[in-house]
């Protein structure tokens, strides 16, 4: 495993309680169980088995889901490969367990089912996952999410599962499950009976193994390690404390278990507009350390922690060779981190002759003329470079991310000199940021030459510092921010009154979308103009009939 060495200010942060938490709230308390985030690690409990059902005499067959999404009116239908449940299916291989994955959504990804004004759900039926789970004897059911917007869902499709098959366990996962496991489990209860009977905090790839083996033996060990849940009547909630510390000793992601090729055949993944049409994503390292106040992730793994490069190789060759993939996207928070690692990593990229993006942003503090060098040589075709505002004084009271703006030109410049597409993404709306400051946000921005840009109005997004303090100050509630859209004022946080941010931000868009085109035609036909036949089958809902007419007249489709 590579030894990564982020700068010093990160490295005192992340291992340090954020002092703007409120003092009462579920994600102080998180942050302060953990290892990597706790002042002092607490001690291990010695394991405690307690009877829970019948010993079925063998591993329980055991189903991963991932369910239904939360879309938006004109969004993109991106559909990737669940990630984290093929990270935990390949690690429960080697132990010797065999799991079944469902993703809902890319099984039904043509079923878009309205919930209300511009707000579709996107994924298969809830009669059709009924007859799933009726049409297979499944003993563990575990779900997952990856945006909190979707948590009514997760609920409604473990209800189906234990009104269909009542005696099934039915658990849960991943990032809210993880720092809200009271109230996630609390909510989930119907006329006195649970419908989820297990939280596992935290990675399930050294979780999850250990807990079937338990339940195969009629067992539950309620001293384990980010378990929670109901026993006897009785809620517990154990600490997260562990975490994955050696990347490379995971598998590669078991996508054998998921249906590949109708991700490759719809060809929509994270960065919606690819070069190739049999994308990977790869993930080179976990963790964020930066602490920005609106995200969520940086607090779910706070440390981070790098695979080594002969690693990350090795897993993209054997993707080259079992599925042949031709363009890789790379998810990870912070890819260039260690600019060291980085070097190394792109230099040994250079041979395998692949297109490549970062869909999920790149701190901009670390690039340089000499590493841009090597990503271009490597493949590097498309860049997003997360400013989230052009405004210092916003970034620094309101965002706190280190961005130095003074270096965003040049830097640009030079990108655009090599030929290499950049996104932008900006975050608007923060609590205590005024009109004037969100005004020469968008003044700075419109001078930098992106070549597609998104704008999002800042949400509580649950896990975030920014959720804490706005539920804590009553300026939203818990249940409030389960109904999230970034693009619209549906839950209110600026100072600014919401339809005068909105129309900020749409005569910004209009203005800007309509200078990229007008400023380099040839890069904008290189983004678009290969995706407009296939338009009106990848954005949701009845925007997708005007999107082709928005390209032909210069405007950039969603991002």
């Amino acid at each position: 495993m590579s030894e990564s060495t982020p700068p010093q200010d990160l490295r005192v942060r992340q291992n340090k309680l954020d002092d703007h938490l409120p003092r009462d709230s579920a994600l102080r308390l998180y942050l302060a169980e953990k290892d990597e985030t706790a002042r002092t690690r607490r001690p291990r409990p010695q394991p405690e088995l307690a009877d829970f059902g019948e010993s079925l005499g063998r591993i329980p067959r055991t189903l991963l889901v991932m369910p239904p999404m939360c879309v938006y009116e004109g969004a993109v239908k991106r559909v990737v490969p669940p990630l984290g449940l093929c990270y935990i299916a390949g690690a429960l291989e080697k132990e010797g367990i065999d799991v079944s994955i469902l993703d809902c959504i890319v099984e039904g990804i043509d079923e878009e089912i309205p919930v209300s004004e511009g707000v579709w759900n996107l994924g298969m039926s809830e009669d059709r996952f009924r007859a799933y789970i009726a049409d297979n004897d499944f003993d563990v059911v575990g779900f997952t999410m990856i945006y909190s917007s979707d948590l009514w869902n997760l609920y409604r499709y473990a209800r189906i599962v234990k009104e269909v098959a009542p005696r099934t366990t039915v658990i849960a996962g991943g990032l809210h499950a993880s720092i809200y496991a009271k109230r996630f489990l609390q909510d989930a209860v119907v006329d006195g009976v649970p419908f989820i009977d297990f939280v596992l905090r935290g990675e399930g790839e050294i979780r999850l193994g250990a807990f079937l083996r338990n339940l195969g033996e009629g067992k539950l060990d309620i001293h384990a390690d980010g378990l929670a849940g109901w026993h006897d009547g009785q809620l517990f909630i154990n600490a997260q404390l562990a975490r994955v510390t050696d990347l490379d000793a995971l598998p590669v992601p078991a996508y054998h278990k998921v249906p590949m090729e109708r991700y490759f055949e719809h060809n929509v993944p994270f960065s919606p507009y690819p070069r190739g049409k049999r994308v990977m994503q790869v993930y080179t390292s976990r963790g964020c350390p930066v602490g920005c106040t609106f995200c969520a992730s940086t607090n779910f793994s706070k440390q981070y922690i790098a695979r080594s490069v002969d690693n990350v190789i090795a897993e993209i060759e054997y993707y080259k060779d079992t599925y042949g993939a031709d363009e890789i996207q790379f998810a990870d928070d912070n890819l260039t981190l260690d600019r060291k690692r980085a070097m190394e990593l792109f230099e040994r990229m250079t041979p395998l002759g692949l297109p490549w993006c970062t869909p999920n942003g790149i701190m901009v503090n670390t690039l340089s003329p000499p590493l841009v060098d090597r990503m271009v040589e490597s493949g590097l075709y498309q860049i997003t470079l997360s400013l989230d505002s052009g405004s210092a004084e916003t970034l620094k009271d309101h965002h706190r991310k280190p961005v130095d703006l003074t270096r965003v030109p040049d830097l640009m410049a030079y990108l655009d000199h090599l030929g290499v597409l950049m996104h932008g993404t900006l975050v608007v709306g923060m609590p205590g940021e005024t009109e004037e400051q969100i005004k020469a946000g968008f003044a700075y921005v419109e001078q930098l030459p992106f070549h597609s840009i998104n704008v999002f109005l800042a949400q509580a997004i649950p896990g975030s510092e920014l959720f804490e303090r706005s539920v804590s100050n009553g300026t939203i509630t818990y249940e409030g921010s389960l109904h999230i859209d970034t693009a619209r004022s549906t839950l209110w946080l600026a100072d600014l009154e919401a339809k005068r941010l909105e129309g900020l931000v749409e005569d910004f868009l209009q203005r800007y979308n309509r200078s990229i085109y007008e400023r380099d035609p040839k890069a904008w036909e290189r983004k678009y103009r290969d995706h407009k036949e296939r338009m009106s089958r990848i954005c949701v809902g009845t925007a997708s009939a005007i999107t082709a007419a928005i390209i032909d007249a210069g405007g950039g489709p969603p991002s």
